[in-house]
């Protein structure tokens, strides 16, 4: 990943580390697979293999606890720092907090605003998103987001 994107090696194999930590525990994806993801996704956005790494690093502890797999986490930390140019800083701090809230909602943790799992539940159950599933556990993040970004141009501001 180095050669390519013209990185240091030290940089590039922090990065990595933290990502693999994170998102390959069982062992069972090739490394390279990540670094392709990256370094596809540098090449053919406005975000750089640096920002998108550098993002990653900030919330992939709290994504994968969540059940958010690192295609979406990399696509969704590209596709809003290419859109608005904010740095991965940025990006990845408000990506972690939003995972970490929905997290601890899931623990059974009020917010300061007295929010609670119940409340994201009930909001989204009225525009047809149950973050649920038969059993009553909270669904895997990547299938939250996929029932929501079916029904995104159904849904109001309101």
């Amino acid at each position: 990943m180095a050669n390519v994107t013209g990185q240091d090696a030290t940089t590039v194999s922090d990065q990595l580390t933290a990502i693999w930590n994170n998102f390959n525990k069982a062992g069972d994806v090739a490394y390279e697979h990540y670094a392709d993801i990256l370094t596809a996704l540098g090449a053919e956005t406005a975000s750089s293999t640096d920002e998108i790494a550098g993002g990653l690093e900030k919330f992939a502890a709290v994504a994968e606890t969540i059940g958010l797999s690192y295609e979406y986490a990399t696509a969704a930390l590209t596709t809003i720092t290419a859109k608005t140019r904010q740095s991965e800083d940025v990006v990845g701090t408000a990506l972690k907090t939003i995972f970490a809230r929905i997290q601890g909602l899931n623990l059974g943790e009020t917010l300061d605003d007295g929010t609670t799992l119940n409340k994201y539940s009930e909001a989204l159950q009225k525009v047809g998103i149950n973050i649920f599933d038969q059993a009553g556990e909270l669904k895997q993040m990547d299938a939250i987001l996929d029932e929501m970004g079916s029904k995104w141009d159904t849904l109001s501001k309101a």
